[in-house]
């Protein structure tokens, strides 16, 4: 089981360790410019620099279960985390630091990054699905398995039923199938089916929230417009179908809270 105070790093993965980098290069770049200190730690440096480079192309089922995998822990992060710290205002980081806080709020995240999975694969479905002709049943099989893939990585998280993720993935299998089937939406609707049920989530007293549902609703919006953008660009549509088409291999370490048996 993961550790309360390492689960916000486990969810978030690999996007909060490049917010993390970054961070830590532009402050070592500040300091040197300052005068603050000498700077000798070229692997820093060298991270700052990796900060420009272009993003590497999505072009097997790996890279894309990475990209759904870090997007959904960044939409978690930037709609969780990011609109309680907004809605608390100055006196954040003393509420953060409350155990009961820390508790409601890593309850949440957990909570709503299936949501995030769920409508970020759709989202890749409906880009890939113009690529694969006449293969839509596999490639929706694809994208099934390739999702199922991403929850493994995780335990169960603590105070979550031991069928959460099994859930999370019928849920997830089920809404692939029903998008699939029908006419593609615009990117900008498909949070819809599943807002309500992230708003209610959201660690913020209900009576607290006011009209901030029409907010919730437009970052998320605007954030899967965004990775919409981002995935068309890095994506070589036509190698990632095929490898979506023929199916992810098994992942090779079993989750760690997998039941025995």
């Amino acid at each position: 089981m993961v550790r309360r105070k390492d689960r916000c790093e486990v969810l978030c993965g690999t996007a909060l360790r490049s917010y993390r980098a970054m961070r830590t290069g532009m402050l070592c770049a500040h300091a040197c410019q300052t005068g603050l200190t000498n700077c000798k730690d070229d692997q820093i440096a060298m991270g700052l620099l990796d900060l420009f480079k272009k993003p590497p192309a999505i072009a097997s089922l790996t890279d894309m279960e990475d990209f759904l995998d870090t997007r959904s822990a960044f939409m978690v992060q930037k709609c969780v985390f990011e609109y309680s710290r907004a809605r608390v205002g100055v006196l954040w980081q003393k509420l953060f630091s409350e155990e009961g806080f820390k508790a409601a709020i890593s309850h949440s995240a957990w909570q709503n990054y299936p949501l995030c999975l769920e409508n970020i694969t759709v989202m890749v479905e409906q880009v890939l699905r113009q690529i694969a002709g006449d293969q839509q049943a596999e490639l929706r099989a694809g994208m099934k398995a390739a999702a199922a893939n991403v929850t493994d990585r995780y335990p169960i998280p603590e105070g979550f039923e031991a069928r959460f993720w099994a859930d999370a993935r019928e849920r997830i299998s089920a809404r692939i199938e029903r998008a699939g089937l029908a006419a593609p939406r615009p990117v900008k609707d498909l949070p819809k089916e599943t807002i309500r049920e992230f708003f209610d989530e959201l660690p913020i007293h209900e009576s607290l929230r006011g009209h901030d549902f029409i907010l919730v609703q437009n970052n998320l919006r605007s954030n899967l417009c965004q990775m919409h953008d981002e995935f068309v660009g890095r994506a070589d549509l036509p190698a990632l179908t095929r490898s979506v088409i023929a199916g992810p291999s098994p992942v090779a370490v079993p989750p760690v809270g997998r039941l025995a048996g």
